[in-house]
C-alpha cells in the first residue's frame, strides 16, 4: 500500500511518531516492510507498506488503527494486492 500525507502534517507526524512506532511493533507479524516516503529535502510525505494479511478487511482495520491515521495525517491510501515475483535474488514461482 502507499499512503500520501496531507500537506503540512510534519508536526503532527512528529507528535504521534512514538505511538506510531509502538503500533508498528504490535503489528509486526502483518508487516513485511514499512517506511516513509521522503521528498527531495528528506521530509516524510507518506508511507509504503507491504502487508501480509488474510483479507482486505484486515488491511483496512490495520490502516485505520495507525496513530498517523487517527491524527488525520492521511490524504490518500492506495491498497492493492501484491504478489512477490523476485525475492532475495531468487525468482519466486
Amino acid at each position: 500500500m502507499t499512503i500520501e500525507d496531507k500537506p503540512g502534517m510534519a508536526a503532527t507526524r512528529r507528535a504521534v511518531r512514538d505511538a506510531h512506532i509502538a503500533w508498528l511493533e504490535r503489528h509486526r507479524a502483518m508487516l513485511v516492510l514499512a517506511g516513509p516516503i521522503m521528498d527531495a529535502e528528506g521530509n516524510s510525505i507518506g508511507s509504503v507498506r507491504v502487508v501480509d494479511a488474510p483479507d482486505r478487511a484486515a488491511v483496512d482495520a490495520l490502516t485505520e488503527g495507525d496513530p498517523f491515521a487517527r491524527a488525520g495525517c492521511f490524504a490518500r491510501v492506495s491498497i492493492n494486492p501484491y504478489r512477490i515475483v523476485f525475492r532475495d535474488g531468487v525468482l519466486a514461482e
